[in-house]
């Protein structure tokens, strides 16, 4: 729904600006045009290289590695042992690289004390590395090798939204923690959230979509100087 502008001297044209850019239905950019974008082809054969007979063992298998995971250290560390086996094999099988980054993560975080005095981007760098490196690795391997805006296999959007929107998190946690990522702070970390959230917005995530908008650097700082502009001329006006 777009904002309510408050009768002011702005004219009707640019209430319509402001209405096309903080109106997530109307803001003209990717985001707002990923729900009609075909992005997704139901068509196409789920993974370019490994049979659709052989994918859905390595679903299955890989389905059953992660139901035997519990809070348990051990049981995540028996977990992502399996899962590097799947992906020695199957190298180019994206699925194994977004279970055990989030494996990966899950392993960090029952690792942190109760009293949260130390969050997910305290462990090791190597263990940060290693997360980041598998979700960049599923997104490359399910993206199409043609072009970047070619449609994908319903197999392969479920893939990218995922990593794409767990990346975005991580980005947005480093932010909530005030921790920079090799060099990158608070404004430019949410600007590789907002882009990732549109991603995964691309390949049907909705909550991304909306996570996009309102992570949009750009949005918020126009949003906070029409906030100041619009209380500024309420109070020449007496309002």
């Amino acid at each position: 729904m777009a904002i309510n502008i408050p009768d002011t001297t702005l004219s009707t044209n640019d209430k319509r600006i402001l209405n096309a850019l903080f109106d997530p239905e109307t803001l003209p950019s990717s985001v707002a045009q990923s729900k009609y974008a075909a992005a997704i082809d139901s068509s196409l054969a789920p993974h370019p290289s490994i049979s659709s007979t052989q994918l859905s063992d390595l679903e299955s298998q890989q389905n059953d590695i992660v139901r035997t995971v519990s809070d348990s250290t051990e049981a995540i560390d028996a977990a992502i042992t399996k899962l590097d086996q799947i992906v020695a094999e199957w190298p180019n099988y994206p699925s194994a690289h977004v279970n055990r980054a989030m494996l990966r993560r899950m392993r960090i975080e029952a690792s942190l004390p109760a009293d949260g005095s130390q969050n997910v981007f305290t462990a090791p760098k190597p263990s940060i590395e290693a997360l980041f490196t598998d979700l960049a690795r599923a997104i490359h391997l399910s993206l199409p090798a043609s072009s970047p805006t070619a449609p994908v296999s319903t197999y392969q959007a479920r893939i990218l939204r995922t990593a794409y929107s767990h990346r975005a998190y991580l980005y947005l946690k480093a932010v909530e923690t005030e921790t920079e990522l090799n060099g990158l702070g608070k404004s430019k970390l949410e600007e590789l959230a907002s882009k990732d959230f549109a991603a995964a917005a691309r390949y049907g995530d909705e909550v991304a979509r909306e996570m996009s908008v309102r992570t949009n650097p750009y949005a918020k700082m126009c949003g906070a100087i029409v906030r100041n502009a619009l209380k500024e001329e309420r109070k020449s006006e007496g309002i």
